[in-house]
């Protein structure tokens, strides 16, 4: 409740003496029990599956989508409409936890939570073609549209409501009824609790999980589609446009306010946020406003929570931190003339293609190469956060939004005090280090707070950076106006990157100096206490490692990298711009990270290769949103540990080969393929032995009872 009254008392203290008229509140109550049913859902799949459901908003999103389309462009009455709906979203909710949940079931949680947002990927793309599938070739009203209970009409100074308030709030108090009977009243209700406290338990005295899964999943598509599809009435629906990621945020705060568990402080926290998010736009008039206000609220209300685990919670932090490391080439064979030509070759042609790729591409083409390298960068930065100290990050471009606003502030308006002159390299290292300070305070929350929370405040911040940090409107003085206010330096008054080609290989220099610093820290005592924390917490403290100074080092180095490469994309875009600091980069980002291999700074690399083909190739936006969704769903059910894997097992492959042709025993590369044919050749002892006995017991003559 602490986000609750944090809220309360921020708009006590905000609105003192200038109170917005009461029809404000009332309305931002009932938006608010619209978030309420969107935590909800989030609860629910938490409760079962230990993840955040990344894709809640966007299921519910289509599934309302379809409904309003079926209204403004066949006409179709409110009421059908509405139950076509709700059978999209029991559909959408069997497929998703069909298709995806139940193929991840083995995963690792930021695997299954990573699935979450290709599903969002596809369902956003959905948002996008389902006007032209349905025939909407014209520009589509997003007003709300009339309703059976429109017509019902009453005033709260200064708003006029109608009857499809009381439809939200009648709603509302059906479904926590109907939630609280199901979980107090019903088997399966109290099947879902107790697999929710340890699934394999709930496995060994016969539960379903599979099945709790499948109710659990519809039940959170339908939750989320009540929530959108009731909104419509009261503030409309805009077509052609992915409304699931603001939608989500408020969701999300309320939930994690209710630390995933209760409904009704959930149904509380959703209340005020509504309100709150009301009055700023009251006084404002601007709706992204409210979105940095749910940051500070976060921050404050993870800090004030208590780290206390239940053993449900307790496993599934195990199956979330489980990462696999990459090994290195057995020292036997790392020497050999072979491996040793074939590493040369192969790092040659890395090297050649990477340098000669401005030669052979066009002027724009050059322009969106340092693009991808900037964002190689920020991967960089992730594999130490999350792949090495595992804590996912939802926002990490919003770090790098950071460091180019102080880039830009340092060209701009440092440009004559002395020792800076606005520059270049003061300005890349200034970034970094305000943006590890940045970091920092942003993952305090982990060390209070564990598991997939930190992924929510990342979430807020990088939102909080967008609309606000680098608004004009907020920070006139901070931003330059313009394009051409950050011009490229002149290094040394001899050596231009003012060209494409230029600037290319600068940054290609900083990316390589990224690389080069992190597999250092990775091979240090500082990375393998990383590893450790990361692994097995109570072990690491058992001997005398410092949980605590190991993460907020890898959030303060994850941090510097992030912010570096948004003083690179500053300069390289001649200027900021806050859109193209935008939340789906930061997916973007992550989703390049895990189809590499999360803990591989070369499986990094080749995510990066795989996006920035895809990016930035010959097709459509819908074209590129959709394969990546579908994708990263496809790459990780084959292969867990991302290319990466892929590229480590043909090389291991390669190399047992080499070993089998020079005579050599290399213990680490057999013992896999030892340990499975062990299995295997275990399980056929076993099965021999049981078909002999059952042989043995058909042959012996039935006993004779005596006379």
């Amino acid at each position: 409740m602490s986000g609750l009254a944090i809220v309360y008392v921020a708009l006590l203290v905000l609105l003192r003496h200038n109170e917005p008229p009461p029809g404000e509140f009332v309305f931002g109550a009932i938006i608010g029990l619209l978030y309420a049913l969107l935590a909800f859902g989030l609860i629910l799949v938490y409760r079962a599956t230990r993840i955040i459901n990344f894709a809640q908003a966007e299921m519910g999103s289509v599934a309302a989508l379809l409904g309003f389309l079926l209204i403004k462009v066949h006409h179709f009455p409110y009421l059908l409409a509405f139950a076509i709906t709700i059978g999209a979203a029991v559909v959408s909710g069997v497929l998703v936890e069909f298709v995806v949940i139940r193929r991840f079931a083995q995963a690792s949680r930021l695997v299954l939570s990573v699935a979450t947002i290709g599903v969002a990927l596809i369902f956003g793309v959905l948002q996008f073609v389902l006007p032209k599938l349905l025939g909407a070739g014209f520009v589509i009203d997003p007003t709300p549209p009339h309703t059976p209970f429109s017509s019902l009409r009453f005033t709260i100074r200064p708003l006029i409501f109608d009857g499809n308030a009381i439809i939200i709030l009648l709603a509302v108090a059906l479904v926590v009824a109907g939630l609280t009977l199901f979980f107090k009243k019903t088997d399966i209700g109290m099947a879902v609790r107790a697999a929710a406290e340890n699934a394999d338990r709930a496995k060994l005295l016969g539960i379903s999980v599979n099945h709790l899964s499948m109710v659990v999943w519809v039940l959170a598509a339908v939750l989320s589609a009540m929530g959108v599809f009731l909104r419509i009435p009261i503030v409309g629906l805009p077509v052609g446009a992915d409304i699931g990621p603001q939608v989500l945020l408020y969701g999300l705060a309320a939930a994690v306010i209710a630390r995933m568990e209760s409904f009704s402080v959930a149904l509380a926290a959703g209340v005020g946020i509504g309100v709150a998010e009301q009055c700023i736009y009251y006084f404002s008039h601007d709706p992204n406003l409210s979105e940095a206000v749910m940051l500070p609220v976060l921050l404050v209300a993870m800090l004030s929570q208590r780290n206390k685990l239940s053993r449900g919670q307790d496993s599934g932090l195990a199956s979330w931190s489980n990462s696999t490391e990459v090994r290195p080439i057995p020292p036997e064979l790392k020497h050999l003339p072979e491996v040793v030509w074939t590493r040369f070759g192969l790092g040659a042609v890395a090297v050649a293609g990477v340098l000669g790729l401005p030669y052979v591409v066009g002027f724009k083409q050059q322009e969106l190469s340092s693009v991808v390298v900037i964002y190689g960068i920020v991967a960089v930065s992730l594999v130490v956060l999350t792949g090495w100290a595992g804590q996912i990050s939802l926002g990490q471009w919003g770090f790098s939004g950071v460091g180019a606003a102080v880039a830009s502030g340092v060209a701009v308006h440092l440009r004559h005090t002395p020792f800076i002159r606005g520059d270049f390299f003061i300005a890349l290292i200034l970034a970094g280090l305000v943006g590890a300070a940045v970091s920092v305070v942003i993952g305090l929350p982990a060390l209070r707070i564990q598991g997939l929370y930190l992924a929510v405040t990342t979430l807020s911040f990088a939102l909080a950076v967008q609309v606000f940090l680098l608004s004009p409107t907020y920070f006139p003085w901070l931003l330059p106006v313009g394009l051409s206010q950050i011009p490229r330096p002149f290094l040394y008054g001899h050596y231009s990157l003012a060209g494409p080609r230029a600037f290319y290989y600068f940054c290609l220099v900083v990316l390589v100096l990224a690389l080069v610093s992190s597999r250092a820290l990775r091979r240090s005592r500082a990375g393998r206490v990383m590893v450790a924390a990361r692994d097995n917490e109570r072990g690491a403290q058992s001997y005398g490692v410092s949980v605590r100074v190991a993460r907020l080092s890898a959030f303060a180095i994850s941090g510097f990298w992030a912010s570096v490469a948004g003083a690179l994309f500053a300069y390289q875009e001649l200027g900021v711009n806050n859109n193209a600091f935008g939340l789906n980069i930061s997916l973007l980002l992550l989703i390049i990270v895990v189809i590499g291999g999360v803990t591989s700074l070369f499986g990094s690399m080749l995510g990066l290769i795989w996006i920035g083909i895809l990016t930035y190739g010959p097709f459509s936006a819908n074209f590129q949103l959709a394969a990546s969704g579908v994708g990263v769903l496809g790459l990780l059910y084959l292969l867990p540990g991302g290319l990466a894997q892929a590229a480590f097992l043909a090389r291991d492959g390669l190399l047992r080969n080499l070993a089998l042709r020079r005579n050599l025993v290399v213990p680490s590369l057999v013992a896999d393929v030892a340990a499975q044919t062990a299995a295997e050749e275990l399980d056929a002892h076993v099965l021999s032995r049981a078909a002999a006995a059952v042989e043995e017991s058909e042959r012996e003559p039935a006993a004779v009872s005596p006379p």
